[in-house]
């Protein structure tokens, strides 16, 4: 009894109607609704679509939008024939109707069938495929349905008497399967995944026409369909929906753009989605409209769709048409970056969550690396890293216009609140206007509307932000490596880490302790069954590895370094199988708190009152500055370090001012760190001041 064994006898769990969890949820209230939430959440299991195959007659099933390679629910198995020979199952995929079913896989290997996939047809497998082609006969037999509202029951599955004719699972498409037993190739019940281009949608033409539902992977319509959808949607009546703004939206989705020198154009925007109808309809629709940058206002009694792109501003507002004051603030330092990594899923690398970063990785080579110190300089010297997950984004060259524009936005972010008159009331979010103000030097400067507020005064509140057409002009990319596609690399001989970069820098935490952290950049394996990274560190005087972290992420971090310590650092990866590849190594000289500290800038003296003056100087931006250390010499000219008395040491880091006696001569600042080291050139400012007392004995400051 082979399958007997394998699958202990597995009896009949089939229930005949599929039950879809079905929760409260709550939905976009009818007032405009905040900026689209490019917040960060992880992928988990079902957003990447690579599932285990579960057991269910209870489960909430998937919608895809686009192709995805998708596990499914297991909703009946069935042993069969002489000693359990043939194991039946049928597994439901995803919301119906699909478009068509690309490509099945049976325990990570991928399926050579005699012919196509088509709806309702079985086939056999290939006796080309040395997988499930054994012994002069096919071992897997599929009957694939994709979820009409008419699907008739599984022939294949019909075979058995516990399968009836009502058995249709109508709207669903599911496979079913039935397995050979052959000891050789099956050791477990099997595990079954499928590319699918998913959900036929209705989309609609200039007229506004209704065109038969298709496949598509525009956000705009895959959104449509899911807002009024009865079933696994929030069921909108196409009546309360804009119609005009989502097929506006969808011309600007389906913009061709070119992504790297040579290559064939692809959409501005696309949407491949696992959607999970568990979750609140709010979340999902978060994400659709967060893939294509996207607004959804309710506007005059209808739900509207506007996509953040270039654009013309509908009106220009002046000081005569703000009332009252208004307030304008700049971005903090939590929301500017200078390095913004956004991940998605890659179908290149077989469906796995993928990083893609604006500005590109550091290469001298690469003017990108040159963007990113030059930002990184007039952030003053601090990485303001963003990360953000983008769950229907499945090209890299998208994945990395979504990171330049997060970042370029970032940076040019002013926000300005105003109320204004009702004249402004065809105003709508995501709406852009001109801004002419002479007290804030605006001259029809541009501002795309964020929210918008009706108060009792009959004027209309308005958070506005900055708005550059510049940021939304698709760039050029690097072209990126393809992972083969023809055959899937061998799961047992995983290739190790491309690279491995390894940099330090100070961190001051919210309490002001400043540590030295070792920064480790992986550069990912090539092998498209890497699940996660194992880094492991010691110091050059260390006999031991330690691991360090273990993750999906290709950055990792070291906390608390010694500074002036060599470590050496190795990392290898690791598959969804549990099999290591070698390690990449690197070693690296932390150099943190034993760097010379910058020279002061900018020393400059000042009178205060009759007897005394300010020094005063641009504070030194290192963290580990510990107190500047002030000297006087009695010469106008020529002053030297070693040769100038003591005269005060101030203690605090951001210390930029000391009031002393007045008197002619020279002064001198260094700064100083907590080791004791000091600028390597000393700020110099010269005074001509006669008649004055001679300064006291040295001075500690604390402020």
């Amino acid at each position: 009894m082979p399958f007997g064994k394998i699958f202990r006898a597995v009896t009949k769990i089939f229930k005949p109607v599929i039950k879809i969890v079905s929760k409260a949820i709550s939905w976009l209230a009818p007032k405009p609704p905040d900026l689209p939430d490019f917040g960060t959440s992880d992928f988990d299991d079902f957003e990447k679509g690579i599932l285990i195959n579960k057991q269910s007659n209870d489960a909430s099933i998937p919608v895809i939008y686009g192709e995805r390679l998708v596990g499914g629910t297991r909703v009946f198995l069935e042993t069969s024939g002489t000693d359990n020979t043939y194991l039946y199952m049928a597994i439901v995929m995803a919301e119906g109707e699909i478009n068509s079913i690309e490509e099945v896989r049976v325990d990570d290997k991928v399926v050579t069938f005699a012919s196509s996939l088509s709806d309702g047809s079985a086939v056999e497998v290939n006796s080309s495929d040395g997988n499930f082609y054994k012994d002069s006969e096919s071992l897997i037999r599929i009957e694939p349905h994709f979820g009409t509202d008419n699907q008739t029951a599984s022939t294949l599955l019909s075979t058995l008497s516990s399968w009836g004719t009502n058995h249709r699972l109508r709207g669903l498409c599911y496979l079913a399967i039935r397995f050979k037993w052959n000891q050789d190739v099956f050791s477990s019940i099997p595990k079954v995944q499928a590319k699918i281009k998913g959900k036929k949608v209705v989309s609609y033409n200039s007229s506004l026409v209704a065109q038969t539902a298709a496949f598509s992977t525009n956000p705009a319509f895959c959104l449509l369909d899911y807002l009024t959808n009865e079933r696994y949607g929030k069921g909108i009546a196409i009546s309360d929906i804009d119609l005009q703004s989502f097929y506006d939206a969808s011309v600007i989705c389906a913009t061709q753009v070119t992504p790297y020198s040579g290559a064939s154009t692809i959409n501005i925007f696309d949407t491949n989605a696992v959607i999970d109808t568990s979750k609140k309809v709010i979340e999902n629709v978060r994400e659709l409209i967060k893939g294509c940058r996207g607004y959804l206002p309710y506007s005059s009694g209808k739900y509207k769709l506007i996509i953040e792109t270039t654009g013309t501003a509908s009106i220009t507002l002046t000081e005569d048409d703000i009332i009252g004051g208004y307030s304008l603030s700049s971005p903090n330092k939590n929301d500017k970056f200078n390095r913004v990594i956004v991940s998605f899923i890659n179908p290149e690398r077989n469906f796995q969550v993928d990083e893609s970063q604006f500005p590109p990785l550091d290469d001298s080579s690469l003017p990108s690396a040159d963007q990113h110190a030059t930002m990184k300089s007039t952030d003053g010297g601090f990485l303001l890293e963003g990360r953000f997950d983008f769950k229907t984004i499945t090209s890299p060259y998208q994945a990395e216009e979504m990171a330049e524009i997060i970042l370029r936005r970032s940076r040019e972010a002013l926000v300005l609140n105003i109320n204004v008159s009702f004249d402004a009331y065809d105003l709508a979010i995501g709406d852009i206007v001109g801004i002419t103000h002479s007290s804030l030097g605006f001259s029809a400067k541009n501002f795309r509307v964020l929210s918008m507020s009706f108060n009792e005064d009959f004027t209309i509140g308005l958070t506005l932000i900055e708005h550059q057409n510049s940021h939304y002009t698709f760039a050029s990319k690097t072209q990126v490596s393809s992972t083969p596609t023809t055959n899937l690399p061998n799961p047992n001989a995983i290739q190790p880490p491309a690279s491995l970069t390894l940099t330090d820098e100070m961190i001051e935490y919210a309490d002001g302790v400043v540590l030295t952290r070792l920064n480790i950049l992986i550069g990912a394996s090539p092998d498209s069954f890497v699940s996660n990274y194992q880094v492991e560190a010691k110091q050059s005087t260390e006999s031991t590895f330690k691991i360090i972290s273990v993750g999906s992420q290709l950055n990792h971090e070291f906390l608390n370094v010694v500074d002036g310590a060599t470590y050496n650092v190795r990392v290898k990866a690791i598959n969804s199988f549990g099999v290591n590849s070698s390690y990449t190594s690197g070693s690296h000289v932390v150099v943190g708190a034993t760097d010379t500290p910058a020279d002061v800038d900018d020393l400059s003296v000042s009178m205060v009152g009759s007897n005394q003056m300010e020094l005063a100087w641009t504070p030194v931006e290192d963290l580990d500055i510990s107190w500047y250390e002030i000297r006087y010499q009695n010469v106008q000219s020529g002053a030297v370090w070693n040769s100038s008395s003591p005269l005060a040491k101030v203690v605090r880091r951001k210390s930029n001012s000391l009031v002393v006696n007045a008197q002619t001569g020279s002064f001198l600042i260094k700064a100083v760190d907590k080791l004791g080291n000091s600028s390597a050139e000393a700020s110099i400012v010269t005074t001509n001041i006669s008649g004055l007392q001679n300064f006291k004995n040295i001075l500690t400051v604390s402020e």
